[in-house]
C-alpha cells in the first residue's frame, strides 16, 4: 500500500501544482519530459520595446510589466524637460502594449492541455477510489476479526 500511497501523494501534488499554475494566470507545470520554464517556451524573457520622439527615445519593458531600459539619443537632451517626459510617456506605453504583445504569443504557446489535465484528474479520481476500496476492505477485516474475536 505504500506504492500506492506514494502515487496518490505525488498525483494530489501534481494536481495542486497545475491549478496553483493556472490561479496565477501562468501555465501548468510540465513534467521533466515537456517542462517550460515561467518566461516562455525557450527560456527567454519575454519583452516589449517602445519608441518615440523619432527614435530618441527608446524605452524596453519586461515580462512582469517592468521598466528595464531606458535609452536616451543625446539629441533628446536637447527637448525641453516636459517635452522629453511626454515622449517618455509615450515610449512607456509603446513598450508595455509591445510587452502585451509579445507575451500574448508566448502564452499561445504554451496553451493549458485541457485533455492532459482531464486524464490527470481521472487518474487521481481512480486512484483514490482504489484506495478507499482498500480503506473500507482493512476496516470490514478488523470488524469481523474483533466480531469473531468474542
Amino acid at each position: 500500500m505504500d506504492s500506492a500511497s506514494n502515487d496518490l501523494d505525488r498525483m494530489l501534488t501534481q494536481a495542486r501544482k497545475t491549478l496553483d499554475a493556472m490561479r496565477k494566470g501562468g501555465a501548468p507545470e510540465r513534467p521533466a519530459d515537456g517542462q517550460t520554464g515561467e518566461t516562455g517556451e525557450t527560456g527567454e524573457t519575454v519583452e516589449g520595446v517602445g519608441e518615440a520622439a523619432e527614435g530618441r527615445v527608446k524605452v524596453t519593458a519586461a515580462s512582469g510589466g517592468r521598466l528595464t531600459k531606458v535609452e536616451l539619443n543625446p539629441r533628446a537632451l536637447r527637448l525641453s524637460a516636459e517635452e522629453l517626459g511626454e515622449h517618455l510617456v509615450t515610449a512607456a506605453n509603446a513598450a508595455l502594449d509591445d510587452l502585451r504583445r509579445n507575451a500574448g504569443a508566448a502564452a499561445a504557446g504554451q496553451a493549458i492541455d485541457t485533455a492532459r489535465l482531464s486524464e490527470q484528474i481521472e487518474g487521481l479520481q481512480n486512484e483514490s477510489l482504489r484506495q478507499m476500496t482498500m480503506i473500507s476492505q482493512s476496516f470490514n477485516d478488523a470488524i469481523a476479526k474483533v466480531r469473531g474475536g468474542k
